[in-house]
């Protein structure tokens, strides 16, 4: 969806991630994808960004994933910013899903604070989006390939992105995100929404798989408690819009 956030309050969101980001010396090295890591460390339930919750939360965004999910009222789960350094590698194949301890589908709103040239914008294997969740879980690399092989088309890939454009993808679909072969930082936000009504649960069925295991767990015990599997989700940060 083109141009549907404010270009200029991202770009003063942007301007202070980066500052913070060299005060914290994270700009440095070549991951794949600065400011997640695969165990949850970095999801943190005492430090909360408002203005970027503000900013994630706005009508028009709310109003947009309702239109794509046909969903008459959401939860915001959690937001994140992903860093690729210049010439950081891809991000690998993957499903949102995998990572999240709930038990209905999610739909992430993909957001770039700065201008992704159409090679390295998100790649989907669009076909895997209609298969039940147990039928495009695979186990290893060799089956990943034998899935996109027979399910995966359409393979498309994602214009041009600027700030202000959002790109809204389901939580089960399979994608990747390419290499950064440009000589600049590449920061985009993610947030990811959920159906009012939505319960936590750390193995869900068809996401259970250890791909995903540790992210869960900790999304689950840091943001909601570790008495909280089957609860709702709810609170202060997670309202329902």
């Amino acid at each position: 969806m083109p141009q549907l956030l404010d270009c200029q309050w991202l770009a003063t969101i942007n301007q202070t991630l980066k500052t913070r980001a060299v005060d914290q010396g994270q700009q440095a090295g070549r991951e794949a994808l600065l400011g997640i890591q695969a165990d949850g460390s970095h999801i943190t339930a005492d430090r909360f960004h408002q203005e970027l919750f503000a900013l994630l939360t706005t009508p028009d965004l709310v109003a947009a994933v309702k239109q794509v999910s046909g969903l008459a009222a959401i939860r915001p789960l959690q937001f994140d910013l992903l860093t690729k350094a210049p010439g950081g590698p891809g991000t690998p194949w993957h499903r949102d899903r995998d990572f999240l301890p709930i038990d209905r589908q999610s739909y992430t709103c993909w957001i770039p604070l700065d201008p992704i040239p159409e090679h390295c914008t998100l790649v989907y294997a669009e076909g895997t989006a209609k298969l039940p969740p147990e039928q495009s879980d695979v186990p290893d690399q060799a089956s990943l390939r034998r899935l996109l092989v027979r399910h995966g088309a359409p393979m498309r890939q994602l214009p041009a992105m600027q700030p202000g454009d959002v790109d809204i993808h389901e939580g089960q679909v399979w994608h990747y995100g390419p290499a950064n072969n440009t000589p600049h930082w590449r920061r985009a936000l993610g947030v990811a929404f959920v159906a009012e009504g939505t319960r936590l649960c750390a193995n869900p069925p068809g996401f259970a798989g250890p791909a995903g295991a540790r992210m869960r767990s900790t999304t689950l015990c840091t943001l909601f408690g570790a008495e909280a599997e089957g609860a709702l989700v709810r609170g202060s940060r997670h309202p329902v819009l």
